[in-house]
């Protein structure tokens, strides 16, 4: 089990007082105390100040000592690894000093050059030389580090500066595209995309080359949002993710992805209410229900907090530090050896294609590509099913446990996975496809069973129900929807139900039309015999529209779907309402289910802030563990105490009555 560590936010004026009133050594003692054993702390900010006395940077004007250095020693004396943050691509004091290395994301306007305040910078221009590096070496030799965190990735966005325009020029003959409606603005996405890993792999390299044991990430690079092998110099992931919306909802989407990367990942939360913009903490129920989450997926929570100005803990960090520490103490008292294994039966895939689309025109400045994977990764979790989110170039390292793979609305993929997924299909795997047909190399994929026309029929569908729910209603699924046409021998499971009287773009009342009362004769849901398995295709953006809407019955249609692809899963958790995730490791003489209750949080999307003042009242929910072939059951237990339970059919049910945060149930066999 990964153990909890901390990130201490310095971001400060200049004119507050820095390091006035120290007490490192109590900061040290509380971080030892609860555990933990690994923190970042500041070197240099966004406001451009270092926190230690550079010769090359700008230290803070009003900071007292070395600030930096002070929480460094302490730590350390304490057995706690220190990494230095570095912010990368904001740097207030380089922007003001040197306007040239100033990113420009609109030509028209210039840089933004505040007056006390952040500044993105860019890092083609010198900046990288003549301040970063040397930053960078000033911490390696004048510091007992153990690494670098690097943030934030911004610089790997839209820039119109006189270095990024020369460079383009020469390599194009032509300039920077305005805006995304050029037909350039692919071309200059490639661009962007392979001086980003470039200058990436440079700085990790420049760190690595001297210090090998050290750990060097950079926040975002390499995680959902660049589903892509990382250069050398990058030792690890670090997933930030956005401080608005359902946090453990978010740490599991980001913890599903980390875990089934070739290198570790941290995922990071905070302890603050209203995100980065304030200094009110979060319950501590949030911060629990949050961490469990990312410990339960086999990756580390990494939790944001504020460090006070004078260098030493606000109460309310140490109030959250202790508090984490018992939680940390105890789920190491029931979780799983760290030989055991997750069964990995479900997987998303995701890739290059999917998230920057084929052309690479959304790189580092459009992530709506992630919408159908977050949507889908939620249905999952609803639907009761361990699941595992993997990018194409590890799909190789995960496929062979896999039962069932999603393509969820993903515009292409390469030709490598989708040889590889045919073949799985080929072997006796089931294949869903969902919203759109992918593309490879430019062409649409030739062997799920259906092709679609290209210009929508509906803007809207309702799904049929299963032969067991007739008793519910039609399933709506907002979203382009096309007409599909399937091949000869291809299986049409589902029609789809066309909202009365309507077409696509017409707008009834608020837009979206009544049900008509029979199925049309266009398919929904078709099934494809492909070698010993079979490939599904859905027609309808399920996962976008789950993302955005939270239909219940969307998830519980996806249930029944669900059941059809993987009829006897390793482990399922049957819960009525969904909220309740599973997330199960196995060895060969047990099955540890971590159960883990997301209520007091709602889907949204937008700006709004996630609050938790309250858990749901306790409702029931039935855990169900598959019987090896070979093994009988021999004990069923959680934090020590003896569970009813019943085997039916080789499947054990374990009702549970939800009315904690999570759990852990442990299933031993014979």
């Amino acid at each position: 089990m990964e153990k909890l560590a901390w990130h201490f936010d310095f971001h400060s004026h200049k004119q507050i007082r820095i390091n006035d009133d120290p007490n490192v050594e109590g900061m040290a003692e509380e971080l030892a105390s609860a555990g933990i054993d690994e923190i970042i702390t500041f070197a240099k900010c966004h406001t451009g100040f270092a926190y230690y006395p550079s010769p090359v940077g700008n230290p803070h004007p009003l900071m007292t000592g070395d600030a930096f250095g002070d929480v460094v020693r302490a730590c350390k004396a304490k057995g706690i690894r220190v990494l230095a943050y570095i912010s990368f691509g904001i740097d207030g004091e380089a922007g003001r000093r040197h306007p040239e290395w100033a990113q420009i994301g609109n030509p028209d306007h210039g840089p933004r050059i505040t007056e006390d305040h952040f500044v993105s910078t860019c890092p083609y221009t010198p900046y990288i030389d003549a301040l970063m590096l040397p930053m960078i070496q000033e911490i390696i030799d004048g510091y007992d580090v153990d690494g670098f965190f690097f943030d934030t990735m911004g610089a790997m966005g839209v820039c119109h500066c006189a270095w990024c325009q020369g460079e383009f020029a020469e390599r194009h003959g032509r300039n920077i595209p305005r805006d995304a409606s050029d037909p350039d603005w692919g071309l200059y996405g490639a661009f962007r995309r392979e001086r980003a890993w470039k200058v990436v792999g440079r700085v990790g390299r420049y760190i690595t080359d001297q210090k090998p044991d050290f750990k060097v990430g950079f926040n975002w690079v390499g995680t959902s949002r660049f589903p892509e092998t990382m250069p050398e110099g990058v030792t690890c992931l670090t997933c930030d993710y956005s401080t608005v919306g359902p946090q453990s909802l978010q740490a599991s989407y980001h913890s599903s992805y980390g875990k089934t990367t070739d290198r570790t990942c941290d995922v990071m939360f905070t302890d603050i209410n209203n995100g980065w913009r304030d200094w009110a903490p979060r319950l501590l129920s949030g911060l629990e229900q949050t961490a469990v989450t990312v410990w339960a997926h086999g990756c580390r929570p990494y939790l944001g907090d504020r460090l006070h100005p004078t260098n030493r803990l606000d109460p309310l960090s140490s109030r959250a530090i202790r508090f984490m520490g018992k939680v940390q103490t105890a789920l190491e008292s029931v979780a799983p050896p760290v030989d055991a294994e997750q069964p990995g039966e479900v997987l998303m895939v995701i890739g290059p294609h999917g998230i920057y689309g084929e052309d690479m025109h959304k790189f580092a400045c459009d992530y709506s590509g992630m919408v159908a994977s977050e949507g889908t990764h939620r249905l999952l979790l609803d639907a009761g099913l361990p699941m595992a989110m993997v990018a194409e170039c590890f799909l190789a390292m995960h496929l062979d446990k896999a039962k069932v793979v999603i393509l969820a609305e993903t515009e292409g993929v390469g030709a490598d996975t989708a040889a590889r997924l045919k073949a799985f299909v080929e072997a006796g795997g089931q294949l869903l496809v969902t919203g759109r047909i992918p593309d490879v190399d430019g062409a649409r994929m030739d062997w799920l069973g259906v092709s679609r026309e290209d210009a929508p029929w509906q803007d809207h569908i309702y799904l049929p129900l299963w032969e067991e729910d007739l008793d519910k209603s039609p399933v709506l699924v907002q979203g382009d929807f096309h007409r599909v046409l399937p091949d000869e021998g291809t299986e049409v499971v589902l029609h789809a139900i066309q909202p009365y009287d309507c077409s696509h773009g017409m707008r009834f009342g608020h837009a979206t039309g009544p049900i008509s009362f029979e199925c049309s004769d266009q398919p929904a849901l078709t099934r494809h015999v492909l070698g010993q398995g079979a490939v599904w295709y859905l027609e309808a953006n399920i996962g976008a529209c789950y993302r955005t809407a939270a239909n219940y019955w969307q998830a519980d249609w996806f249930r029944g779907l669900l059941e059809r692809l993987l009829p006897r899963p390793s482990v399922r958790v049957v819960s009525e309402g969904g909220t309740v995730e599973v997330v199960a490791h196995a060895t060969e003489d047990a099955v540890w289910a971590f159960l883990i209750n997301h209520g007091g949080e709602q889907l949204c999307h937008g700006k709004a802030v996630s609050r938790v003042f309250e858990w749901v009242p306790p409702y029931p929910v039935v855990l169900e563990v598959a019987v090896p072939e070979g093994k009988s059951l021999a004990d069923v237990r959680c934090a020590g105490r003896k569970l009813s339970c019943e085997v039916v059919e080789d499947m054990v049910r374990i009702p549970q009555t939800m009315d904690s945060i999570w759990r852990v149930v442990k299933v031993s066999w014979r």
